[in-house]
């Protein structure tokens, strides 16, 4: 690590994007539930390790203007554009610096969050143990670190084809002939097993995935000959050294996503007083390859289970849709469907009316008391007198919903506005990146992408100064020069119609590009 003219990530560019389970608002409604006092977004200092070019940090510290946020990382040309983003888009309170991890120290100062996504698995022994290292010493009382590593068992299949390709690479340098020879290697020996082997299955399965690997995070999520994988109990004995307990995973409350059947029931003998014995039986049950775990400092105090839990703190947000279908053994019940392909059926005039208001805020969330309200109100008519009870009921139907992971809570709203105004206003950074990229971060913490040129164009073009008709104007103008160009514009319309505006506002506002 330490010898920063040879870094691989300086000869080939690895992807960087926002990374919304790492957002500090997301790993603060966590702990939060979890007994802790986190420190809001507004006052945060946040340290990422490895951080790249910025593609997670910038879009905080854009949503966080009273935040503090410092990126390292050992890649100089990831650091000189991460800079430079950062200075055009005017976000003064996140700062860069290429640094080697080993080198990091206390001069950083203190921090509220750490991140280190995509890193532990595919760095040395030492470093591991300085980034655990640095968790001890930099961490805030109240702080919260999130580390993401390969995990096993899971991935000692994916590592069955990494054999394949590290040996059939072991003597070739340039990262794109050793990317191509990989792709050839493992497609060459995969098909010539026998399908109907245990080995081969899982060889041709891991073809598969290979396909739609992009070239760069093939090159070095499983080209890099000293990546590892690791047992959750492994990572939680090397950080308890440091002062670090195990806090959560970044998926919770959904711990038990994938578990059925007989491997719920395993997991729910499993006293909640020991969560590393119910996370480690769960990888063991599903076969979790990959992990993002959240770790504090351990002399705090943690809330395990849900006992305490409560709703009433949180802002609500639900990506779901009514179903005209209904159940003939439920007359009473309506069907929703979530954005994670779950139906649902709800028979609770309250829960029915609060998912309904759900579906229409979203990307937004609402604030418990004010959907209670609205769920109480608007289904008054089959309600009882006892309003208490019946939100009461309301909050058991939804702390339900909550923990099989089709609700998500936060402890602060998310900044943005799904209401079109006169003049809509994109966020600065999807409009920058729409001019060069398919793909934005909405004001979510997400990766998004923009369905063609046309989408992209119009979003360039939400900087609040324009009205619909005005927006109109600018599409055709453009269009009318897509054309005149003579290049191949078969997919574009020859002309936009002020229905089409009107359709394109309403996706971006679903897509959580719009600023409050």
């Amino acid at each position: 690590m330490n010898d920063m003219a040879t870094n691989p990530y300086d000869a080939v560019a690895y992807p960087g994007h926002a990374f919304a389970q790492t957002h500090p608002a997301h790993l603060a409604t966590i702990a939060h539930v979890h007994g802790m006092t986190p420190t809001p977004t507004t006052a945060m200092r946040v340290l990422e390790l490895g951080c790249g070019r910025g593609g997670n940090l910038i879009p905080m510290a854009l949503q966080c203007p009273g935040a503090e946020l410092v990126g390292i990382d050992l890649s100089g040309r990831a650091i000189a554009h991460a800079r430079a983003d950062a200075a055009e888009l005017g976000a003064t309170n996140v700062s860069f610096h290429h640094l080697d991890i080993m080198a990091a120290s206390a001069a950083l100062g203190r921090f509220d969050y750490i991140l280190v996504h995509g890193v532990y698995s595919w760095v040395p022994q030492m470093v591991r143990e300085r980034i655990l290292g640095l968790f001890g010493e930099l961490l805030t009382p109240q702080g919260i670190a999130y580390v993401s590593y390969n995990a096993l068992p899971g991935c000692r299949l994916r590592d069955l084809a990494r054999d394949v390709m590290l040996f059939e690479t072991r003597d070739i340098d340039d990262p794109i002939e050793k990317v191509r020879a990989a792709r050839a290697a493992i497609k060459r020996f995969a098909e010539a097993t026998d399908g109907d082997t245990f080995y081969g299955a899982a060889l041709r399965e891991r073809m598969k995935q290979i396909e739609t690997i992009p070239d760069n995070v093939l090159y070095h999520d499983d080209l890099n000959p000293g990546a590892r994988a690791f047992a959750l109990h492994e990572v939680l004995a090397a950080a308890e050294p440091h002062g670090l307990q195990f806090l959560a995973e970044a998926s919770f409350p959904n711990n038990f996503g994938g578990a059925q059947g007989p491997a719920q029931r395993v997991l729910n003998e499993i006293p909640i007083t020991d969560p590393l014995r119910q996370e480690q039986s769960l990888d063991l049950l599903i076969g979790r390859c990959f992990r993002q775990t959240l770790l504090c400092r351990a002399d705090v105090a943690l809330h395990r289970g849900f006992s305490r839990f409560s709703l009433e703190p949180y802002h609500l947000a639900a990506s779901v849709n009514e179903l005209e279908e209904k159940d003939e053994k439920r007359p009473g019940a309506v069907s929703f469907l979530f954005a994670e392909g779950v139906r649902l059926a709800v028979d609770l005039p309250a829960a029915i009316a609060a998912l309904r208001a759900l579906g229409k805020a979203w990307p937004g969330s609402i604030s418990h008391d004010e959907l209670a309200a609205l769920a109480l109100d608007e289904a008054q008519d089959s309600l009882g007198s006892d309003r208490a009870r019946e939100i009461g009921r309301l909050n058991e139907a939804l702390t339900a919903i909550y923990r099989a992971g089709l609700l998500e809570i936060n402890l602060e709203p998310h900044r943005l506005t799904t209401r079109i105004s006169e003049r809509p206003l994109a966020s600065r950074l999807a409009r920058r990146q729409a001019l060069t990229s398919q793909e934005v971060t909405d004001l979510r913490h997400r990766a998004v992408a923009l369905d063609g040129v046309v989408v992209r164009k119009f979003v360039t073009l939400l900087d609040g100064t324009r009205t619909p008709a005005m927006l109109l104007d600018e599409v055709n103008a453009f269009l009318t020069d897509a054309h005149a160009s003579g290049g191949d514009t078969s997919a574009l319309p020859k002309m936009a119609t002020a229905a089409e505006v009107d359709m394109h506002l309403k996706d971006v506002a679903r897509l959580a590009l719009l600023a409050g």
